[in-house]
This record gives structure tokens, C-alpha cells and sequence, in this order.
């Protein structure tokens, strides 16, 4: 077999490359948006324009700029999601310094970890990170800079006493600011946390073609042009970090939310009249199952785009069903491939259960599982490894050449880690994580399949499958089960439904275990490794 056999190409152009960096990009753009509505904070009713957005972040990278800031210095954004989080953003991006957004409700040794990995010079952080930076910062050994997004009042702590909150930066020099130029194919621009599911998260590398390419590729579907959105996902993911760049050089609208709450969520769509929502799996489960959702009219909604964890047809059915909405799509991307490489252009039809074709100036390959450096690829149909190659793959993890070359061969491969195939008419469907298949008799289980059919019970709110160590069959397929309020349900009645609709390796002869909540990072992936732990804890 030829090296180039079963390997499928992005079909479709993009707009001509942006010869500008993103900093250049933005300043460029928020000055063309000019007075135009940016962001409404769903919390307070408090507006913003972009013009505002653009002589405060100016204001903030001259100051940085006298501070000393330099190209290629890091500067973490650790908050949850408001008006002010892209400030930091924009003044870093000028400067041609790296933007790392963070986690706010990171666990103290998280939040360390993940700030070793780039050494920030500067720490913008909100009140919903204080505590944990207060606990941390002086086992910071580089002394960072700690300045606050929003005035919090006085503080006795004595190294905060030297923060300046954004607010109070003034310049009235901003009209002549220029953005720092980069070389804009090699330029690291922002360090993203991977989701960190199986273990610590490392710091994964997006140069500015990276970013601009995602800005060709949406600006040349005009899938954000003039619609309302709605920013629930938070700023520090990749996905909702990667659309806020989008909006802000789109000149699109949005509201933003800090954090999900049922009432507020629902009432913001109707309120505004979102069109657009940009969701993860659990939304969709919500929207799927809450008794809420019908006190709402939610009919402005017209399209749906699901991503960072797999969504079950199921669920994608009964979302489509209950909102009378034809257009609901999923995407498939990584932190890794900066934001999606996998998913169904406008216009065209989406089929249930697939996360898309490949996006335009993307390759894909399917590889036999467990083969690296390899040159079989597999045809139609056939489950293996995804593998994409392009201008939208990272450029490695971050003072971390191991890991990097883990991940991307010598052939410039990025190899996902995920199971999948495609079909004939090269739609792609992902089955599970390699790490996370439960191997039972030989025969490999993918837990989401389960947890796809657990959902579809009616008294199930939610559901999470991992497998459990069996000396005689090596594992053993277990369910953890959150159920509808005041439902009546019983173990014995999930596993008959769930036995009576899969073949034999795939029973759940692991048992059934009732939990408050399912634990999940903040894009709705599961966090099995939590699960394994509480298991263990408890036996």
C-alpha cells in the first residue's frame, strides 16, 4: 500500500492568509468595530463596546510595555468569564508576549503546576481566584507581578498591596500605540492547559498562524458575522478562548456569563434572542431532559454547535426534537489542533452521530491502534487512531520535547489519542479515548457508547462508565448513575436496559453505582481518573 492511500484532505478555500500577527489583528479590527456593542454581562446588565475594549487594553500594554514586558514573555489570565478577562488578552497579544489563560477554580497544586509550566510575568486574576493565589504565591519562585482585572477594595495582604487593578492604568499617549511585530509562522502567542483528564495538564503551544487560520476559516463561513451569541463556555478553554478571538476581530456581539445557572441561561436566550449557541454535551443533556427548558421560549435559537467531548445521537435528537431546531452540528478538535478540524460547513447537512468533515487545509488518517511511526492507514469504516496534519496543529508542549514528540511524529503527524473512523462520504465519528477503552476478554469497550444509552433511560440525569480491574477478564464495564429527582430507579432495571441493547463483552457486569454528580472538567469531559479514585477510596 502507497504512503498516500486512505489519507483525506479538507476540501473548499479560505479566505487569502492574514499577513498580520493577532495582536496587529485586533488592534486593527476593534478600531473598525469602533463604538459597536462587544459584550453585555448577563449578571449586572453592564455593557461594553469595543472602543472601550480597545483604549483599555491599549492603556494596559503601554503600561506593561514601561513595565518591562518583553516578546515571548508569559502572561497567565487566571478568571472565570467577564467583561474584563479580554483586556489582558489584547495588551498581551500587542506586545507579541504569550497569553496563558488559566483556571480559577484550580486546586491549589493545579494551579501551581499549571503556572510552573510557563512562569508568567504577570498574573491578572479575578476575586474568584484570590484565595487559591494567596495560598500559592509565595511558592512561586520567580516573583510574578499580581494585578487585579477588577478593584477589590483594600487588602491586608502585604504583596497585594502592590497591585494595581486594570481600572486604575491610565495613558492618555494610546493613539499612536503600535502592535509589536512577530515572525508570525513560528511566534508562540498563547500556552493553553490541555484538559488534563488522564493526568497534569501541559502547556500546549499556539503560534499566531494558528489563530489566524481559525480567523480565515470562520470569517470565510461567516458562521459568527452579526449574530448574537451567548459566552458560557469558559475563556480559559481552548474552544471558548479561540471563539472570544473570533468575536472580538469579527465585531459579533455576545453575553457573557460567569457561570452556568439553569434560570439565568435560559432566561438570557429568550431575553436576547440568541440565535447562536456554542455548547458542550451537558448543556445539551440539560436542554434534552430539564423540566425548565419548556418555561422558556427559546425559539430564536436556529443553530447549535456541540464540542470537547463526544455527544450522543440520542441526546442530539431529543435537543433537535424538543427546541424544533434542524441544525444542530457537533465539531472535533483538540486544545491541540487549536479549535476544530472536524465539523459540517453552513448550509450543509449534518448527519446524527458524526462530528463532521475535515475543515478546509486539514489532512486525516485512521492508523491500527497502538502503531506510531507507521504507514498503514485504514479505508472506510475501519476503527483505528485520528491522526490530522495543517495550520491548525500546535506547536508542541511547552519546554516539554517528550511529550511533544509523543504526540506529533516525524512526519508532522498529531496523533489525538481518540478512536474513530469515517465513512464513504468522509464523515467522521468518534468512538472513545484509546487510554479510556475497558478491555474485557481481549474485546475493547468504549465507555461512551454506554454512557449514550444510559442517557436515554428516562429516570437517568446523567451518567459516567469506567472499567474495573477483573482478575479473570481483566475489566469489568461499571456505571456511575445520577438520577432524574424523585425518579424510582433501580440497578437491577439499568443493567437489564442497558444488557438487553449491547452485545455480551459490553454488559455491565461491573454493577451500577449511584452518585450526586458526575465529576467533569469545565468543557464536559469526564474525569474517569476521579471516578477510579472514589472507587478506590471507598473499597
Amino acid at each position: 500500500m502507497s504512503k498516500q492511500a486512505h489519507i483525506l484532505h479538507g476540501e473548499g478555500e479560505l479566505i487569502a492568509e492574514l499577513d498580520f500577527s493577532v495582536g496587529q489583528l485586533l488592534l486593527r479590527q476593534l478600531t473598525i468595530h469602533n463604538t459597536s456593542l462587544a459584550q453585555i454581562d448577563a449578571h449586572t446588565g453592564k455593557e461594553q463596546t469595543f472602543k472601550y475594549i480597545l483604549d483599555t487594553s491599549r492603556k494596559l500594554a503601554i503600561y506593561l510595555q514601561k513595565e518591562g514586558l518583553k516578546v515571548n514573555d508569559a502572561v497567565a489570565v487566571c478568571s472565570e468569564n467577564n467583561l474584563e478577562f479580554c483586556i489582558p488578552v489584547c495588551a498581551t497579544f500587542y506586545l507579541g508576549a504569550i497569553v496563558c489563560p488559566l483556571n480559577p477554580l484550580y486546586s491549589k497544586g493545579e494551579l501551581k503546576h499549571a503556572l510552573t509550566i510557563s512562569k508568567p510575568k504577570y498574573i491578572f486574576i479575578s476575586a474568584v481566584a484570590l484565595n487559591n493565589m494567596i495560598s500559592i504565591f509565595k511558592e512561586l519562585h520567580w516573583s510574578p507581578r499580581v494585578l487585579l482585572l477588577n478593584d477589590y477594595g483594600n487588602t491586608d495582604i502585604p504583596w497585594m498591596s502592590m497591585c494595581k487593578a486594570i481600572s486604575s492604568i491610565s495613558d492618555d499617549n494610546i493613539d499612536n500605540f503600535q502592535a509589536v511585530p512577530v515572525d508570525i509562522n513560528n511566534h508562540v502567542t498563547a500556552i493553553l492547559c490541555s484538559s488534563g483528564t488522564t493526568g497534569l495538564a501541559k502547556g500546549v503551544m499556539w503560534t499566531d498562524k494558528n489563530i489566524t487560520t481559525i480567523i480565515r476559516m470562520y470569517i470565510s463561513n461567516s458562521d459568527l458575522a452579526n449574530v448574537m451569541s451567548l459566552a458560557l463556555l469558559p475563556f480559559f478553554h481552548a474552544y471558548s478562548f479561540a471563539l472570544l478571538v473570533i468575536r472580538l476581530i469579527g465585531g459579533s456581539s455576545c453575553i457573557v456569563l460567569s457561570r452556568f445557572e439553569e434560570e439565568l441561561f435560559l432566561r438570557s436566550v429568550e431575553k436576547y434572542k440568541i440565535e447562536y449557541l456554542a455548547v458542550v454535551p451537558p448543556i445539551m443533556v440539560f436542554l434534552a431532559k430539564h423540566p425548565l427548558v419548556d418555561k422558556y421560549d427559546l425559539s430564536s435559537v436556529k443553530r447549535i454547535w456541540c464540542g470537547a467531548a463526544p455527544l450522543s445521537e440520542e441526546i442530539q435528537k431529543a435537543v433537535a426534537k424538543r427546541l424544533n431546531i434542524s441544525e444542530i452540528k457537533q465539531g472535533y478538535g483538540l486544545t491541540e489542533t487549536t479549535l476544530a478540524v472536524l465539523r459540517f460547513p453552513e448550509n450543509t447537512a449534518a448527519k446524527f452521530g458524526s462530528v463532521g468533515i475535515l475543515v478546509p487545509g486539514v489532512s486525516a488518517k485512521v492508523i491500527p491502534l497502538g502503531e506510531y511511526e507507521t504507514d498503514k492507514t485504514l479505508g472506510p469504516n475501519c476503527e483505528g487512531e485520528l491522526c490530522f496534519k495543517g495550520d491548525l496543529i500546535m506547536k508542541g508542549y511547552y519546554n516539554d520535547e517528550k511529550s511533544t514528540r509523543a504526540t506529533i511524529d516525524k512526519d508532522g503527524w498529531l496523533h489525538t489519542g481518540d478512536v474513530g473512523y469515517y465513512d464513504e462520504e468522509g464523515c467522521f465519528y468518534v468512538v472513545d479515548r484509546i487510554k479510556e477503552l475497558i478491555k474485557y476478554k481481549g474485546y475493547q469497550v468504549p465507555p461512551a457508547e454506554l454512557e449514550a444509552i444510559l442517557l436515554t433511560y428516562s429516570g437517568i440525569k446523567d451518567a459516567a462508565v469506567i472499567g474495573i480491574p477483573n482478575e479473570e477478564t481483566g475489566e469489568l464495564p461499571m456505571a456511575f448513575v445520577v438520577k432524574q429527582d424523585g425518579a424510582n430507579v433501580r440497578e437491577k432495571d439499568i443493567i437489564q436496559y442497558v444488557n438487553e441493547r449491547v452485545s455480551n463483552p459490553k454488559r455491565l457486569r461491573g454493577g451500577v453505582k449511584f452518585v450526586d454528580s458526575i465529576p467533569k472538567t469545565p468543557s464536559g469531559k469526564i474525569l474517569r481518573r476521579v471516578l477510579r479514585h472514589m472507587l478506590k477510596s471507598k473499597l
